[in-house]
This record gives C-alpha cells, structure tokens and sequence, in this order.
C-alpha cells in the first residue's frame, strides 16, 4: 500500500512570508495540527501547533514584533521565523512504514508527500490509526490490533492542575516532549488540556510582560482544559482506542483503574506498535 491511498490530497498550505494570525485560522478553520510551508511549489518547511507554542507563548511583549499600538499579541511574526525547516518529506508512493518509521525516529506527527519534487499530499498520525479498523492485509496479522491498553500505556502520567498557569504548562510540554496533560484535583481526574487547546488561546490572548522581568499575566489551565474527558481503561483493546481517537478526532486518552489515573495511551503509541505490526 502507498502512503497516498491513506494520506490527504487536499492540502492546506501558507507561505513563509504568512502571519501566525494567518496560520492560527487556517488551523483552526480546518481541524488541523500542521501547516507545510511552500514558496513557488518548493516545501520549505512545516508549521505546527508545538511550533506555535514554542516560538510565541514563551516570549514576552518585548522581545515580540506587533504591527498595532500597545502589548504585543500574538500573530503578527512571519512564518518564516518560527517554522520548523528543513522539512522532512517522503514520495506520495512509498509504503506506510517509511513515513511511519520516520515520524516516530523524528518525533514529527505529519509528513508531506512529494511527488515528482511537488507537494502532492500530507500524511499524519491519524492517518495511520485507520489501519486498525479497515480490512487491509496488516490489519488481518494475528492479533495486534486486539492487544490491551494496559501493556502499551504510558505511565507514570505527567500531570497539572487547574490553576497552573498557560506558560507553565507550555514549558511542561517543551521539557517533557510530551502534547497532552491531564488536570487532576484532589486525586481525581477534572480535565485534560492538549497542544491544540493551548494553541486555540493564543489567537486572542494579549500577553503583557514586565520590561525589566519578562514575567506575562497568564491564563490558568481551568480557562483551557477539555473538562468533559473521554477516558479508557486498561482492558480495552487497541482497535477500540483507535476507532475513538478517530472519530473523536482526539490524540490521546487518559487510562482509568478503579477511578484512578493509570495511564495515557496516545496516537504515538499506536504508531509504535502499528510499526512493529509491519516487521516480518
């Protein structure tokens, strides 16, 4: 199978000279975590969610361009600044564990695919979820959709709670490489925020530091966090986790025992072991 056949051909695009105003939109207006940047059809690089975070909601208003009066807010830097470069790319008709192989290598969740040195598609983490809910050939090997959550779930569970701050929280996630975090109160699990709840802040959060200190008035996770959670248990199987991060358009579930949080199981989980699955 080709890496096209579960990719996405319509591909939403910005260009490096685009605002992160315009960037922010554009992800949001779509569902999308990831943004290939392109100039005349050449790729030359990728804007995410984390992008977004690392390179605008850790600075103060004075070290930030504006093109307005008054504190800096978050949009007005070019792409081209905070984009990750050089993009990694693979061609649209390679297999499913070339490009899987290289985002878990890379830590990337999504893939531009090239076809004769022209972006031709995108390929992310979701994508490769799918595998284990259709009837493809890999899909049928003995048993390694059916394995349960609890022997692949990452655990002890990095946690915060609902009065943390947003710069906190970013430099949790900076530090640990880690894009979702459960909120717990009193030992009991009250929301979840991820990269994407963090990034949807941004647009509109006016961030006025301090000139001497650079310390900004911050939003806490109780303003941001997903309270509803969607949450699994250990004995569910990888298939079931996979069909509901799907649909759910969700990158992780919290993994509950006995009313207590046990565990995280992600997409990047599920790539590891859909990997794996692809091994002779």
């Amino acid at each position: 199978m080709q890496l096209i056949e579960i990719g996405d051909t319509r591909v939403v695009q910005v260009r490096p000279e685009d605002s992160i105003d315009q960037a922010i939109a554009l992800l949001e207006a779509h569902g999308f975590r990831h943004l290939p940047v392109v100039d005349r059809g050449s790729i030359l690089g990728m804007v995410s969610d984390r992008d977004l975070l690392s390179a605008v909601a850790m600075l103060p208003s004075n070290q930030r361009f504006t093109s307005t009066e008054g504190p800096a807010r978050v949009g007005a830097t070019k792409i081209s600044q905070i984009m990750s470069s050089p993009a990694r790319t693979v061609a649209a008709d390679a297999s499913l564990e070339v490009a899987a192989e290289l985002m878990l290598n890379e830590g990337i969740r999504a893939v531009p695919l090239v076809y004769k040195d022209r972006l031709a598609g995108i390929v992310t983490e979701t994508d490769f979820l799918k595998c284990y809910l259709d009837d493809r050939p890999i899909a049928r090997r003995s048993g390694w959709r059916l394995q349960k959550v609890g022997d692949h779930m990452s655990r002890p569970v990095v946690t915060l709670r609902a009065d943390d701050t947003f710069r906190h929280a970013v430099r949790i996630m900076q530090s640990k490489g880690i894009r979702h975090l459960p909120i717990v109160e009193a030992g009991q699990l009250t929301g979840i925020v991820s990269d994407r709840d963090m990034r949807r802040v941004l647009g509109g959060m006016e961030m006025e530091a301090d000139e001497e200190t650079g310390t900004a008035s911050e939003t806490v996770m109780r303003d941001v966090m997903t309270r509803e959670v969607a949450t699994t248990d250990p004995t569910t199987t990888l298939a079931e986790v996979a069909d509901v991060l799907v649909k759910r358009k969700f990158g992780s579930l919290p993994v509950m025992d006995d009313m207590q949080l046990a565990g995280i199981i992600t997409e990047a989980d599920l790539l590891r072991i859909f990997v794996e699955a692809c091994k002779p």
